[in-house]
């Protein structure tokens, strides 16, 4: 179809398009639970990314320095507080 850009410019549009009518068939609850699969797959390779980087720390500070990478270092400081400024580094 003239006109048609695909999501990615890595996809073709017949793919695209098969990618978009197959999300469109999907109930909201099988959406939100595809985008809640992804959010807790990207949390994961943070957390693992953040472990190779800081193998001493623990599984909280991991998190917490997962947190604050997603947050930002303005929000994270307002929301924690000096003490959070250990998981900017």
């Amino acid at each position: 179809m003239p006109g048609y850009r695909p999501q990615s410019e890595d996809t073709s549009e017949a793919v695209d398009r098969q990618v978009c009518a197959g999300l469109a068939a999907l109930s909201p609850a099988e959406r939100l639970r595809l985008a809640m699969d992804a959010w807790h797959a990207m949390v994961a390779l943070s957390i693992a990314g953040l472990r190779s980087q800081y193998p001493d720390a623990s599984e909280d500070e991991l998190r917490c320095r997962a947190g604050a990478r997603r947050l930002g270092p303005e929000l994270t400081l307002r929301v924690f507080g000096e003490r959070a400024r250990a998981w900017l580094d």
